[in-house]
């Protein structure tokens, strides 16, 4: 199914994505500078790229001198192996990781694929070794023959110009957020979709105020791919056709109609009606900021490392306090909030970007309520 010139896309992706981390530069991964030159890129980011791809089309991770070569061989490794893996990002200290083979892609490149036959073009603004760029930049367009472009995700762009009748655009719930309070609209008959995080009725109605000619919202995981669908504000998802649903246990199972294996959803989920659910939690300790899976619990164990911390605890802001994770923290003797410059450097240095709180309370002790569990601050 893949292309050499889709394996040299997810590498420089991969390669894109450690620079813009180690330059502290989201959109550096958006870069229109076509080479990698493996020459001028810092060892260790290097190391990172090279285990990564490694990983990502199944061969033991080695240094390469040159990128080309590189290329060449990871797509060598694909043609033999014919599968891929997606990673987490290993903020829960040890990355999980998950095969979809060229069959797998094929199954979901026509059933989630299917709602998207008719378009003229596929639009992806997420890196192309992300599940979900993966999927609308290489896999939707390879199983339907259409063409497809890669846009950095700048709601500000004039997205007048940029769409087109026929167009998809694959985007994602805080790009929507912003894109509608730019006051964008949409050109004729651009479709679009919605994945990686719950999307709010709001942004769906919006979306369709604002001239999207259709909506989907795709719900899945890195673990499964596409699940299930849906395409208005309210509705039950419907169960993608290459999936098989059991209601004979307490928590519904599901597995792909090519195997054998029956799994958990990867949230809770109320059954609506035969083959309709809604998601109703996550069932990890999974959070989502800026469209990406971060684990409070990990930021935890790292900022209380740092030795002016005596206590700490991290949690996901409350919608009206912003969309990223804060702390609390209970200082040791002789340190206070004056540390806190020192802290958001140590943390920097240790975390991701979303990763990261951005917001800070300090107190002599951890909030609790009244029965004794842990309090909001």
């Amino acid at each position: 199914m893949l292309l050499k010139t889709d394996v040299r896309a997810v590498i420089t992706d991969i390669f894109r994505t450690e620079l813009g981390r180690y330059k502290k530069d989201a959109l550096a991964v958006f870069d229109t500078q076509d080479e990698i030159d493996l020459s001028v890129i810092p060892e260790s980011i290097k190391q990172k790229c090279f285990e990564e791809t490694g990983s990502f089309f199944s061969f033991t991770p080695r240094a390469f001198s040159h990128f080309d070569l590189m290329c060449d061989f990871a797509y060598a490794s694909y043609l033999k192996n014919r599968k891929v893996v997606f990673s987490t990002s290993g903020s829960t200290g040890t990355p999980k990781h998950f095969t979809h083979s060229e069959r797998m892609l094929e199954e979901e490149g026509l059933g989630v694929g299917k709602l998207f036959s008719g378009a003229k073009r596929l639009i992806a603004i997420t890196p192309r070794n992300h599940l979900y760029g993966f999927f609308f930049y290489i896999v939707f367009a390879r199983v339907w023959n259409i063409p497809s472009v890669h846009l950095p995700p700048i709601p500000t762009q004039n997205w007048q110009e940029l769409l087109r009748d026929g167009d998809v655009l694959a985007g994602f719930p805080l790009f929507w957020h912003f894109w509608l309070k730019a006051g964008n609209k949409f050109p004729q008959g651009v479709h679009a979709v919605s994945s990686t995080a719950p999307c709010s009725d709001d942004i769906i109605k919006g979306l369709k105020e604002t001239g999207a000619a259709q909506f989907s919202e795709v719900y899945g995981a890195s673990e499964t791919g596409g699940i299930a669908y849906r395409t208005g504000a309210g509705e039950p998802f419907a169960i993608l056709p290459y999936w098989d649903i059991s209601l004979r246990e307490e928590q519904p199972l599901i597995k792909r109609a090519s195997q054998d294996t029956w799994v958990v959803f990867p949230d809770e989920v109320e059954v609506v009606k035969e083959r309709f659910i809604r998601p109703l939690k996550r069932t990890d300790a999974c959070v989502q900021v800026a469209g990406v899976n971060v684990y409070p619990k990990h930021t935890e164990e790292i900022l209380a490392k740092h030795p002016a911390v005596k206590a700490c605890k991290v949690r996901l802001m409350r919608p009206e306090e912003g969309k990223r994770l804060k702390a609390f923290i209970v200082p040791n003797d002789g340190f206070g909030a004056e540390q806190l410059p020192d802290i958001r450097r140590y943390l920097a240095e240790n975390l991701s970007v979303h990763e990261q709180p951005r917001g800070f309370t300090f107190g002599n002790e951890l909030p609790i309520s009244p029965i004794g569990k842990d309090a909001d601050w």
